[in-house]
Order: C-alpha cells, then sequence, then structure tokens
C-alpha cells in the first residue's frame, strides 16, 4: 500500500468524540465530521466523555471548557493520564475568547485551542493536520519502542559508548555489523572443573553461580571497552577492538584479565557455602586478524568473530591448567600491549591445532602494582 493511500484509509478510519454540552453546536459537529467520513461520537458532560473515550479510543476530541458536572479542564487532566489515549488529539473548545481560558488550556497540555461557534470550513481544514500530528506521534514512539528495544539487546553484548556509536547516526556504525576484517583482541574465559562442580550442585545453584560470576565479569569486559561476543556454558568469549579500535585494545584485555583475577580472589573469601572448593579459572589472550560482523539468515543473525586468533585464545585458555598458571597471552598480544607487564615465557613443542609456533607468556602481572614473589622466568612443558 502506497504511503498516499495508507494516509487516506486511515483518514476514512479516523474517530472523533465531541463532548460539548450545547446540543446545538454538539449536532453541527456531529454532522461536519460524518459526512467527511468519519466515525463520530458525542457527549454531553466529562464524565460520559472520560468513559466514552476510555471505551471508544478516539484519534481527536473535541472538549468544551465550560461542562456541567466536571469542568472540561479537569476531564482534560484525567484524559492525558490514560496510557490507551497517550497519543490522542485533544482540543479545547470555549466561547471564552480571553488570553487567561486559552492558556489555561495550552498549560493542562492541550494540543490546540478553538472558539466557538466552531466554523465548518476550519474544523474540516484542521483536522487533517490533527490526525497527521497523531500519526507523526505514533510512528516516533514505534521508533523509540524500537530504539529501546535495540539498546537492551545490544546491551548485553557491548558496552554502553559502543551502543551509543551504533544507534548513532553515522552511517559507518552500521557498516561495522555487517562485517570486516580487522585487528583484535581476543579474550577467552573458564571456569575449571565446572563439570565436577555442577556434578555436585542442583541446577538452580548452578545457574545462580554463574550469574553471580558472569556479572561482574562482563562489567569488567565493558568497563575495559570490550565486548562479549559469547556465552558458553561456563565460558565467555570477549572481544576487544570489535566493532570499533581503541588503539590500546590489547592492553586493554589484559588489564581486564588482571581485574577478573583480583575479582576470582575476592570471590573466593566470599564464596558462597554450597561450594565446598575455591573457583579457579583459566585465561587465554590473542590478538590478530579476524572477520568480525552478523553471521546467519534471516530467522537468526548473530555478530560474531571468526578467525585463527579466536582459536588460539581458546587453545591458551587450555593450556592454563597445564601450565600452572590462570592467564596466558601470545606474542602479538604482549608487542601491543605495554613493556611494563611482569611475563614468562612458556615453552611449549606447538600448540594444539597450529602449525606454527607460537611465542606464548604466562601474565604475573604489571610492573609497579605490588612486589610479587619471585618466581622462574619461563615455564616448559610438553
Amino acid at each position: 500500500m502506497s504511503k498516499g493511500n495508507k494516509k487516506e484509509k486511515e483518514k476514512k478510519e479516523a474517530k472523533v468524540l465531541a463532548v460539548e454540552d450545547d446540543s446545538v453546536q454538539r449536532r453541527l459537529i456531529q454532522e461536519l465530521f460524518s459526512n467527511l467520513g468519519y466515525t463520530v461520537k458525542t457527549a454531553e458532560t466529562g464524565e460520559e466523555g472520560i468513559e466514552i473515550a476510555k471505551e471508544f479510543l478516539p484519534d481527536v476530541i473535541l472538549l468544551d471548557v465550560y461542562l456541567p458536572g466536571q469542568s472540561g479542564i479537569e476531564v482534560l487532566n484525567s484524559l492525558k493520564q490514560e496510557k490507551s489515549l497517550k497519543n490522542t488529539i485533544i482540543v479545547m473548545m470555549s466561547t471564552d475568547t480571553s488570553e487567561d481560558t486559552t492558556l489555561m488550556g495550552l498549560a493542562n497540555q492541550a494540543d490546540e485551542f478553538i472558539y466557538k461557534p466552531v466554523r465548518s470550513g476550519e474544523l474540516a481544514v484542521k483536522m487533517n493536520a490533527w490526525l497527521e500530528r497523531k500519526r507523526n506521534r505514533e510512528e516516533l514512539e514505534e521508533l523509540n519502542v524500537q530504539l529501546t528495544r535495540e539498546r537492551k539487546m545490544l546491551s548485553q553484548y557491548f558496552s554502553e559508548d559502543v551502543v551509543s556509536k551504533i544507534l548513532s547516526d553515522d552511517e559507518n556504525a552500521s557498516s561495522h555489523l555487517k562485517g570486516e576484517n580487522l585487528t583484535a583482541t581476543i579474550l577467552f574465559f573458564d571456569i575449571r572443573n565446572f563439570t565436577s562442580i555442577s556434578e555436585k550442585l542442583s541446577p538452580d545453584l548452578v545457574a545462580d553461580l554463574l550469574n553471580l560470576l558472569f556479572s561482574d565479569i562482563m562489567d569488567l569486559v565493558f568497563s575495559h571497552n570490550g565486548s562479549i561476543n559469547k556465552l558458553i556454558g561456563d565460558a565467555i568469549l570477549a572481544t576487544f577492538g570489535c566493532p570499533y579500535n581503541t588503539k590500546q585494545d590489547a592492553l586493554n584485555a589484559v588489564n581486564c584479565a588482571l581485574d577478573i583475577r583480583k575479582t576470582i580472589e575476592f570471590f573466593n573469601k566470599v564464596k558462597p557455602k554450597y561450594l565446598e572448593h575455591e573457583l579457579s579459572v583459566g585465561i587465554g589472550i590473542a590478538t590478530g586478524q579476524v572477520f568480525a560482523g552478523n553471521i546467519g539468515s534471516y530467522r537468526r543473525m548473530e555478530y560474531t568473530v571468526i578467525g585463527d586468533v579466536v582459536n588460539t585464545a581458546s587453545r591458551l585458555q587450555n593450556l592454563t591448567k597445564k601450565a600452572g598458571v590462570d592467564i596466558i597471552i601470545d606474542g602479538e598480544t604482549q608487542k601491543k600491549a605495554s613493556d611494563n607487564l611482569i611475563l614468562r615465557r612458556v615453552r611449549v613443542k606447538n600448540i594444539r591445532g597450529k602449525e606454527k609456533e607460537v611465542e606464548i607468556f604466562a601474565l604475573d602481572g604489571i610492573k609497579g602494582e605490588k612486589k610479587l614473589e619471585d618466581k622462574e622466568d619461563s615455564l616448559t612443558f610438553f
């Protein structure tokens, strides 16, 4: 249906309510709008008008200022409280042409003020404008609902500043989500021995545990300008540099990992009574080229990252347990992050699934934070 035909259809289906105690004016309004093809209802009192409006849901209400019983202003305020009428155009009418009366109506959020006796030609012309205004309100409301829904959905994966960029008018924002090759840092987090932990807990306690941990860890990722790409059981795949590069994504990922370490240390001090043992985790961090964008079909789309570096981060996380450390980073992350990292080289023949040798390091901390216990300069295992 064309836009013009849609508007014409809406016009024919439009509904008008006139709340007017003067029978002559009431009949004139009813005949005018009926002849123009609108559905019209009338009421003699404010109380009656409120009840009809709730059921009839008119597009436009013509409301007399001076009514028996409740005044027009009181009725206006009551109508404004009805959510189902929030987009309805309410026009105040009166024979009183004083400025005070007009201002009183507009101050109480009437959409317009007209004077009686009503003029047929004026009402016919203004009706089109009133319906257009209502249509604009509904479209704006629909856009706001959609924007809120999109913001809520995106906030599950991206930090608030990234969400704002994505939803901005920047033409490049949407292109980032469609897909592009870029350099990013991938952080893979996993809770060790989670299967054995789950076997000893009821499903609801497992869910509570993950919700408790993931809430803090996801907040840490967002606070370091990272994004949550996937939740995989007890694991989290986080990205730094997707869809926007901050020029210090590797350092952000490293700092995030160190803060996660502190969070887990604190958690173990106050862990729930249903946990028999302290939790231990593994974190792998790798930097390199990825494809980042929406993948899927019209049935389901998902923003994801694809690339060898994603697999590398996962493999490094797996190596943490064998190496007896909690954080391992690759050489690319080390080069891009900072010279102040306290690292130990991890020597390994090869990483499962990798033909080329990957330079990797155990991350102990950052120089100047606090004195760390002396450790060997390197770890060797096969």
